[in-house]
C-alpha cells in the first residue's frame, strides 16, 4: 500500500477480505488436502512413463506441473535420452512440443527412423520467453499438450547480461510457473561446466548457476561408460523432489538409435 489508510478504507478492506471467495482465498489445510487428493486420484498411476524400469519404479512417472533438467558431459547422450522419452511418450498417446535450438530442425527430425507424433514451431526465436510461452500455450489449446522439451537452457537467456546466474534463476522460475499453469511436464536440457572425464557429474557441475538444480523437480545426468565394450551409458537420478530420490543410477544401451535399460547392476 502506497499511502496511510484512513478508518473508512480499513473498514472497507476488512469487509472485502472477510467476504472474499476468490480462487486464491485462504482455506483450511484439511479442505485443501481433500481437494488436491480428489484431483490426484482422477489421474492415472503415472502421468507419463519413461519405460526405464528403474526410473519408473523410483519416481513413478512424470506429472504435470513439474520441471525436469537433463544434463551430462558434451556428446554423452542428453539429446538421445530426450528423443528416447519422446518416442515412449508418443506410444502412450501423449502430446508434446519440441524446441530444438541445438541442431537444425531437419537434422533433428531425420534422427528418428519413424517419426513419432509431436509438434514443433515452424521457426524458433531465442532469448524470447514471451514467445516461448505463446507457442506452448498455442500447442496446449490446439493439441492438448502434455509435455515440452527445450534444448537447451542457454538459448533462453541473454548471455550479455552481467549476472548470468540471476538471469538463469529467472528463466527456471518462469518455466516452473508455466509448467504449473498449463499442467504440463517441461524437460529442459542444460549443459555442464567442464569437468574431468573421470569425475562423476552432479548438480554442482551445472553450468553458470546453482538455480538450475535448485529450481527443478527432477535432475538427471547421463554419461558414457568409458570402460564398456558396448555402447553403454549411465543415467543418474541426481534428485527427485516428489519422492526424495537422490543418486540412484542405472545402465542404458543404445539400440537402434534409442536407449534401453540394461538388466544389470551399475558397477560403482
Amino acid at each position: 500500500m502506497g499511502r496511510v489508510m484512513d478508518i473508512k478504507d480499513i473498514i472497507k478492506l476488512e469487509k472485502e477480505l472477510a467476504e472474499y471467495k476468490g480462487e486464491d482465498q485462504v482455506v483450511a489445510a484439511q479442505d485443501l488436502y481433500r481437494k488436491l487428493k480428489d484431483i490426484s486420484n482422477m489421474r492415472p498411476e503415472g502421468f507419463m512413463k519413461s519405460n526405464f524400469p528403474t526410473m519408473d519404479n523410483l519416481i513413478h512417472g512424470f506429472w504435470g506441473g513439474e520441471l525436469t533438467v537433463i544434463s551430462g558431459p558434451t556428446k554423452m547422450g542428453k539429446t538421445t535420452l530426450a528423443q528416447t522419452l519422446t518416442v515412449e511418450f508418443a506410444e502412450q498417446d501423449k502430446s508434446g512440443i519440441w524446441f530444438t535450438y541445438e541442431v537444425p530442425a531437419l537434422q533433428f527430425l531425420d534422427y528418428f527412423p519413424a517419426l513419432p507424433a509431436f509438434y514443433m514451431p515452424s521457426q524458433l526465436r531465442s532469448n524470447a520467453l514471451d514467445w516461448l510461452y505463446k507457442r506452448v500455450y498455442e500447442a496446449k489449446l490446439k493439441f492438448g499438450l502434455d509435455y515440452a522439451f527445450i534444448d537447451h537452457l542457454h538459448y533462453l537467456i541473454d548471455m550479455n547480461r552481467h549476472n548470468i546466474s540471476i538471469e538463469i534463476g529467472h528463466v527456471m522460475r518462469f518455466l516452473k510457473k508455466m509448467a504449473i499453469a498449463m499442467n504440463i511436464h517441461i524437460f529442459l536440457i542444460a549443459h555442464l561446466e567442464k569437468i574431468r572425464l573421470d569425475n562423476e557429474p552432479d548438480e554442482t557441475n551445472l553450468r553458470d548457476s546453482s538455480f538450475v538444480g535448485q529450481e527443478c523437480d527432477n535432475c538427471f545426468m547421463i554419461w558414457r561408460k568409458r570402460s564398456s565394450e558396448y555402447n553403454e551409458a549411465v543415467v543418474k537420478i541426481v534428485l527427485n523432489r516428489r519422492f526424495g530420490v537422490m543418486g540412484k543410477k542405472f545402465t542404458v544401451m543404445k539400440i537402434d538409435k534409442f536407449l534401453r535399460e540394461v538388466d544389470k547392476t551399475y558397477d560403482e
